[in-house]
């Protein structure tokens, strides 16, 4: 039986209610779902069907116990650019990867993977911060680093070492034979602390929002 809670500050998350929406009306029943990255299993325990089997993969202790006391299959895994992800090929019907391919540096040998794990016709959704968003391109015109890290070994550096725009990463999916069905974003910040925002603007112009949420799904 799986345990339906998490952390508030990602259960009242923009982006991971816009991915849950998407997810959602897939109507996936019965099916595998890997979450890449998965932290304490909150976004795999928001998932509205339940006749499904979840699994994650992320590299701490932590994430590894709290997944566990939910019931969410999960395997400690550190991504090096080198290991292979512990899963047999076509093994999954869906994978989530929300804020990682960022932090990846051999970005191809990452999306290789994935599409190695996925059954033909499986999906892919994957997330990460939009480059382009119009807060960040507002700072650029004012001559001001748009919270862009100098290097990863930076203090309070989240450890972001790529970035991407809707088109960057979209062209990336498709080279990966990853066609990309569907393109949103989360939110428009338009105030430094986020406390003044917008969810309806993205929905219209996504290309200016916060986050870049791509589904794909794997060519036959």
């Amino acid at each position: 039986m799986y345990e339906v809670k998490g952390r508030p500050d990602l259960m009242d998350n923009s982006r991971i209610k816009v991915m849950l929406n998407i997810i959602n009306n897939l109507d996936i029943k019965r099916k595998k779902i890997l979450d890449i990255g998965c932290f304490d299993g909150t976004f795999l325990s928001l998932i509205k069907n339940r006749d499904n089997q979840f699994y994650g993969i992320d590299a701490s202790d932590y994430a590894v116990k709290s997944c566990r006391k939910k019931g969410i299959k999960v395997t400690q895994f550190f991504f090096d650019d080198v290991a292979k992800i512990p899963f047999e090929d076509k093994f999954f019907d869906l994978v989530t990867a929300g804020e990682i391919i960022e932090h990846i540096y051999d970005t191809d040998f990452f999306l290789r993977e994935i599409k190695r794990i996925l059954k033909p016709k499986g999906y892919l959704l994957i997330s990460t911060p939009n480059i382009a968003s119009l807060g960040r391109r507002i700072l650029l015109l004012l001559g001001i680093n748009p919270i862009i890290e100098i290097s990863p070994n930076e203090i309070d550096s989240p450890g972001h070492i790529r970035y991407f725009t809707f088109k960057t990463l979209e062209g990336l999916l498709e080279k990966h034979g990853l066609k990309v069905l569907q393109t949103r974003s989360d939110v428009l910040n338009l105030s430094a602390d986020g406390k003044i925002k917008s969810l309806r603007i993205p929905k219209i112009f996504p290309t200016i929002g916060q986050s870049i949420i791509c589904l794909c799904q794997k060519k036959a």
